[in-house]
């Protein structure tokens, strides 16, 4: 009910401000007595669809995304999960989503880097089995490689 009452909102209102947006999904996330984690898996399944990219969606709602996790690195890392949810049929949109989100800064590096060094955790959700998540793990290695070597560059320059 939650991700349905944000689709209509996002639907009827399509010039929302991200403070618009992340209240309605906090007051969604309240209302279905969920928690306050809740947020971001609401928000992902009531906005993104699966013509994310064509549709500019990322680009659209990254600072809504900011306003509902508050730069938190948990709620970043419950964000990742939630793009995992929505990935699991798609597994290559996975690696675009967090290098969109990543580009648009709405998902900070270390959480993606976390997310691919620790392996499964309590914010894997139960529906994306080992072989899910081993999939989407592999699709967003370049991504993985590439902050990787953006970060040792940074340290090369920061060294000199």
């Amino acid at each position: 009910m939650a991700v349905e009452a944000t689709k209509k909102f996002l639907l009827d209102n399509p010039n929302a401000s991200p403070k618009e947006i992340a209240e309605v999904v906090t007051n969604q996330q309240m209302a279905s007595a969920l928690k306050s984690q809740q947020k971001v898996h609401i928000f992902v399944q009531a906005a993104f669809t699966p013509s994310f990219f064509k549709n500019k969606e990322v680009e659209k709602y990254s600072k809504a995304i900011v306003a509902i996790t508050n730069e938190n690195r948990i709620m970043e890392r419950h964000l990742i999960s939630a793009l995992e949810l929505f990935c699991l049929d798609k597994p290559k949109n996975f690696p675009v989503l967090i290098k969109q989100l990543y580009d648009e800064d709405a998902l900070d590096e270390v959480a993606i880097l976390d997310w691919a060094d620790e392996g499964r955790t309590e914010f894997t959700s139960d529906a994306v089995d080992e072989d899910a998540r081993a999939a989407l793990r592999g699709e967003a290695e370049p991504v993985v490689v590439w902050l990787q070597d953006e970060d040792s560059d940074d340290e090369a320059s920061d060294e000199e």
